[in-house]
């Protein structure tokens, strides 16, 4: 009889107990098909971004050569998976090195960079302008941040190696944002490279998109909590790890030939810790130069000719000079 009361009156107690057990369960499963399904949304939005941002071309073709009373040539060749390339070659003295100069991503192309282009090939040097794959005369239908630019870099300094008057001559590559990125990258692949002018370069994708959403306003914690669905996202898109595909992963292998970093403080589209960065992972050889006010394209007169610009001019000339001499 004993026994029966206590079963009875534990009943009761082992149910309600059963039944807060399950609602927990039930809650715990919830949350982490919620949280899942969160991961999920994040990932694909991520995906969907950079795809949005990146499946483009870019047509800015607002000048040539003959616009800055320029001699040139135009050029093409391939990449080494098979983007046709365009180019315009601009001779300069014999005496003289070549520079490849390599635009950004950001509405340019190879006319974007003719006002370089006319105070380089004053000072002596021949130019070679590339429309890297996805921007003016190039074939290619999505900018890859460096990541497959490097390959439009390899035909163009193979098509000056071919060249007879030129094969002996030293080269330099000189990038602006992305065209920096690539150039260090390439430096890194082609020993034939003799020097590097990197302008505004990244040190590697994921911190610049981390950095530009901070310069955004994105909060510190949400901007790193994002980071990693990015990273993820790159890797799926271009098939590529960005930490390692980058120019911080690839600079020390330039090393001892010469790489002028310079990159401006005021710039609000690649923050300034990427170019200390990139001359921390540098080996020897490499200056940094901080432009004091100066934004991303460092320059401020619009062709790059205007006497506030001299002392940059002067700079890279110095640098040019003396790296390439021969």
């Amino acid at each position: 009889m004993m026994q029966s009361v206590f079963a009875s009156s534990a009943s009761p107690w082992k149910r309600r107990a059963s039944r807060r057990g399950g609602r927990r369960a039930r809650a715990v499963r919830v949350t982490l098909v919620i949280l899942f399904g969160l991961l999920v949304a994040t990932y694909g939005f991520s995906v969907y971004t950079i795809r949005d941002t990146f499946y483009r071309r870019t047509e800015r073709l607002e000048a040539t050569p003959e616009s800055y009373g320029l001699a040139s040539e135009s050029v093409s060749f391939y990449s080494a998976d098979g983007v046709p390339l365009a180019a315009w070659w601009i001779p300069g003295d014999s005496a003289c090195g070549s520079v490849i100069l390599l635009h950004g991503m950001d509405g340019a192309d190879a006319s974007t960079m003719l006002g370089h282009a006319a105070w380089l090939n004053r000072a002596g040097y021949g130019v070679l302008v590339l429309d890297m794959r996805a921007h003016g005369r190039s074939g290619g239908n999505r900018i890859c941040l460096a990541f497959e630019e490097p390959m439009d870099v390899s035909a163009a300094v193979d098509w000056l190696l071919a060249q007879p008057n030129l094969a002996d001559r030293p080269i330099a590559l000189m990038g602006l944002s992305m065209g920096a990125a690539t150039a260090i990258r390439s430096a890194a692949m082609r020993e034939e490279v003799d020097a590097v002018v990197s302008m505004s370069s990244f040190s590697s994708v994921d911190h610049m998109l981390l950095g530009a959403m901070r310069l955004m306003g994105c909060p510190a914690n949400l901007a790193s909590a994002l980071a990693p669905f990015m990273r993820l996202a790159l890797l799926t898109v271009y098939r590529v790890r960005p930490a390692i595909a980058s120019p911080i992963h690839d600079i020390p292998r330039v090393s001892p030939r010469p790489i002028l970093l310079i990159h401006g403080t005021m710039d609000d589209q690649v923050a300034l810790d990427n170019a200390e960065l990139l001359k921390e992972a540098a080996g020897d050889g490499t200056e940094l130069w901080i432009v004091d006010g100066a934004g991303h394209l460092l320059f401020r007169s619009e062709d790059f000719s205007g006497p506030e610009d001299e002392q940059l001019r002067a700079g890279i000339l110095e640098f040019l000079d003396r790296s390439l001499a021969y």
